[in-house]
């Protein structure tokens, strides 16, 4: 008599130390009750195992499910090797053989990090957070690429020794190529955790980002350059034609007056160094009248601070239709903003270091 036994298609993984269980399915396809006993057959895995339960008592058609418990011994180095583990099912009473199933195992050291990638309020800027929650240090690479890859990106630090039960941040900064012109153009940031001494195992963790860079040169500036090399055109028309495009230049003259009148200005681009201190941030679509009247609350108690439309610089965030940002830069390094901050704490409880 036959019982069916069902055990995973997939290699089990085991981690050294650690229990595991593996599920396996039984039915009883026959008409009449039968009594069970499970084992596993003599091998390597057999040192590893335990059944739970080890008996069970099956009805005509029943289906039940027992667990095969596989513990390695913490030492146990981790292997690619794949090993048959095989278990047999006989009748209790009697010990024939009523069935078995074999299934495959391998030794391989646990995913010792977990994390997630999250947007800050700074253009193109992230952190990553990591944490193990093994029992093992886990030494840790960590790197990022640009998709398309034109542009830069910057992981600090690159490595990190994340010891068991701790927690680290890894702060991503990226500089994506921008169009000369026409539409923002997305692109993703793709983040890997990966071993720092196998470089041939697959990365623990991958991490994605997405945003998009803006033209250099927008709508409106081609605009405006479009209107002054016809104003100039026309011009030039008038003086090699003697005053015969007279008509023509003021007809010219009249659509581009038109045209021009729309127009915003650009605007002028600022320069944000890093590390600086960000102190308050009010959206640029309510205009800039709460970000000046802080400005001059906080100048007025002598605190040094700029005031940064986010249009304007590379550095900042300008999601959702941009910011007034509050800030002070030219700090040579973090702690020195850190303790900036730290001065001015009473006046200004947001103000944080970003690097």
């Amino acid at each position: 008599m036959d019982v069916e036994l069902t055990l995973p298609d997939e290699p089990v993984a085991l981690a050294p130390g650690v229990p595991t269980r593996v599920p396996v399915r039984l039915r009883n396809p026959y008409a009449q009750p039968i009594d069970l006993r499970l084992y596993l057959a003599r091998g390597r895995a057999e040192r590893w195992a335990t059944v739970e339960p080890e008996r069970l008592s099956l009805r005509p058609g029943e289906s039940a499910e027992v667990a095969v418990v596989l513990t390695t011994p913490p030492e146990q180095p981790p292997s690619s090797s794949l090993v048959p583990f095989t278990v047999h099912a006989e009748e209790a009473d009697t010990g024939e053989p009523a069935g078995f199933a074999t299934a495959l195992l391998k030794v391989a050291l646990p995913i010792p990090v977990t994390g997630s990638l999250v947007a800050r309020r700074e253009k193109h800027a992230y952190d990553l957070w990591l944490a193990n929650d093994t029992l093992r240090p886990a030494p840790l690479r960590i790197t990022a690429q640009l998709d398309p890859p034109s542009g830069s990106v910057r992981v600090d630090p690159d490595a990190v020794l994340l010891e068991p039960g701790t927690r680290a941040t890894v702060a991503v900064r990226a500089k994506p190529g921008r169009p000369l012109t026409g539409q923002a153009r997305p692109f993703a940031v793709l983040v890997k955790v990966s071993d720092v001494y196998d470089a041939e195992r697959p990365p623990y963790l991958t991490e994605v980002a997405t945003g998009k860079s803006k033209p250099l040169v927008r709508a409106f500036v081609l605009g405006t350059v479009a209107i002054v090399l016809l104003v100039a055109a026309t011009a030039l028309i008038y003086v090699h034609t003697g005053g015969r495009g007279l008509f023509t230049g003021r007809l010219f003259k009249g659509r581009a007056t038109a045209a021009a009148a729309p127009q915003q200005q650009p605007v002028t681009q600022v320069t944000v160094t890093r590390p600086y201190a960000l102190i308050d941030v009010f959206p640029r679509a309510g205009g800039p009248a709460a970000a000046q009247a802080e400005l001059v609350k906080l100048t007025a108690a002598r605190m040094p601070v700029r005031l940064v439309d986010s249009l304007a610089s590379d550095v900042l965030s300008d999601e959702n239709g941009g910011f007034w940002v509050l800030l002070q830069d030219g700090f040579r390094s973090t702690d020195q903003a850190a303790a900036y901050c730290a001065q001015w704490r009473t006046l200004a409880p947001k103000c944080q270091v970003t690097s």
